[in-house]
């Protein structure tokens, strides 16, 4: 899994962070990175793939607190889209 070069607290928070995602996602779910942008309004986005299907979520917050509630947020829905495209490419 990709991560980016950040402090070790700043790892340790993104690690806590794709481990809630990677729960929040459920299980057949590859997490193969998450992105941080923190230039003015902080940006984490989270790649993920179920088979063949990709996906990248992406929440926005005034700080990484509220970036990654966001981005929880953002999965929810994501996730059904994942499934749907999956199902569609498995049977293609």
């Amino acid at each position: 899994m990709w991560m980016p070069d950040v402090s070790d607290a700043d790892r340790g928070y993104l690690e806590r962070v794709v481990e809630d995602c990677t729960e929040l996602l459920g299980a057949g779910i590859e997490v193969r990175g998450i992105e941080v942008d923190a230039d003015g309004e902080v940006v984490l986005r989270l790649s993920y793939q179920l088979g063949a299907a990709g996906q990248i979520s992406e929440g926005r917050g005034e700080t990484v607190v509220a970036a990654h509630a966001a981005l929880r947020d953002q999965l929810v829905v994501d996730r059904i889209g994942l499934g749907v495209r999956a199902l569609y490419l498995q049977h293609r």
